[in-house]
């Protein structure tokens, strides 16, 4: 412990793992340790998730040979069935993920549309002008942003070049 410096790891978080004081904590790690080296090389502990989860390259290759089909992942361990859970909760946030992309580039398709429907420059939108006119009009697209398209205040914010709090108090004002 100590010894060298590797940036990948956080010396601390483990240790605290361990106990509250440096000293405790080291001391509680070189005995775990120990206990650890003296069980040897475990198989259990060898392999991909899918062979830890079912017990072994043995168990998996007769599954294969009787037919039975085992979702496997060697990034998850455990069962069949809850790596693919894992996998289809992981899934869906991508789809989430694209599903947000999405609504920034109608958000963009929007303001650019309502811009030149009303003759106003973006730039003069994101300039954070208070001229009434550009305020306002700033004003109506937060409004449209975040009730007819869906997009939070904060890229709503981003997006017109105010803050989310200034978005909130639009919001606040119009509803």
């Amino acid at each position: 412990m100590g010894r060298c410096d590797a940036a990948w790891q956080d010396r601390n978080y483990v240790l605290k793992w361990f106990g509250r004081t440096e000293g405790r904590a080291k001391r509680a790690y070189r005995e775990f340790m120990q206990k650890g080296i003296a069980q040897g090389k475990r198989p259990e502990l060898v392999g991909g998730g899918l062979i830890r989860s079912l017990g072994g390259w043995s168990v998996v290759k007769s599954l294969r040979r009787s037919g039975a089909q085992e979702k496997g992942d060697a990034r998850i361990l455990g069962s069949g069935d809850f790596v693919a859970q894992v996998i289809n909760e992981a899934e869906q946030k991508v789809r989430r993920q694209l599903a947000a992309d999405d609504l920034i580039e109608r958000a963009e398709k929007l303001i650019k549309d309502y811009c030149l429907e009303h003759n106003i420059s973006i730039d003069v939108l994101h300039s954070g002008s208070r001229r009434r006119a550009v305020s306002s009009k700033r004003s109506q697209l937060a409004l449209m942003l975040v009730n007819k398209i869906g997009l939070s205040m904060a890229e709503t914010g981003r997006k017109l070049g105010l803050t989310t709090s200034g978005v909130a108090q639009i919001l606040r004002r119009k509803s």
